[in-house]
C-alpha cells in the first residue's frame, strides 16, 4: 500500500452546529487521516504573547482555535516559512507535521487555542533551539 506522507502544514474542515444556546464542535479523530490521539492541551494567551517557539521530532499537532485569533509561523528545515492566521469563527483545524518550527502570536486579548499530539509528553522530543533545528540532521519521522 503506498500511503500519502504530509510533510507540510494543512487544514483539516471541521463542522460547527451552531444554534440560539451556542455552538457545538464536535472532533471526530478516527476521521483523521494517519492521526492517533494520545495528548490534548489548551493554550491560553494575551494579546502579543507569543507561544509555541519549538519543533518536534516526531509529534504531528492538530490546532484549532477556540477563542480568540492566532498568527501561526512555521519553518521546515529549509527554512521555507508558512504563515497562517487562526480564527475563533473558522471551520478548519490546523494540522502541523514533524520536523516543523512552530511559533504563535496570538492577536486578541484573550486567546485560547486546543492542541490534539499523537505522541505523550516527552522532552526529549521537543526541539528547543532554532538553530540547532536548522543546522541539525534530523531522521525523518515520517
Amino acid at each position: 500500500m503506498n500511503k500519502k506522507i504530509t510533510t507540510k502544514p494543512s487544514f483539516i474542515k471541521i463542522r460547527k452546529i451552531k444554534n440560539n444556546n451556542g455552538t457545538l464542535v464536535p472532533f471526530y479523530l478516527k476521521k483523521i487521516k494517519s492521526f492517533k490521539f494520545k495528548r490534548l492541551f489548551i493554550v491560553t494567551g494575551k494579546k502579543n504573547s507569543l507561544r509555541g517557539k519549538h519543533a518536534h521530532k516526531k509529534c504531528t499537532q492538530i490546532i484549532y482555535q477556540i477563542y480568540g485569533e492566532s498568527e501561526i509561523s512555521i519553518f521546515n528545515k529549509n527554512k521555507y516559512k508558512y504563515s497562517y492566521d487562526l480564527k475563533s469563527n473558522q471551520n478548519k483545524m490546523l494540522k502541523i507535521p514533524p520536523l516543523h518550527w512552530v511559533t504563535y502570536r496570538f492577536k486578541k486579548q484573550n486567546n485560547s487555542i486546543i492542541v490534539l499530539c499523537d505522541t505523550e509528553y516527552s522532552e526529549s522530543e521537543y526541539i528547543r533551539n532554532f538553530s540547532h533545528f536548522i543546522k541539525k540532521k534530523f531522521k525523518q519521522a515520517y
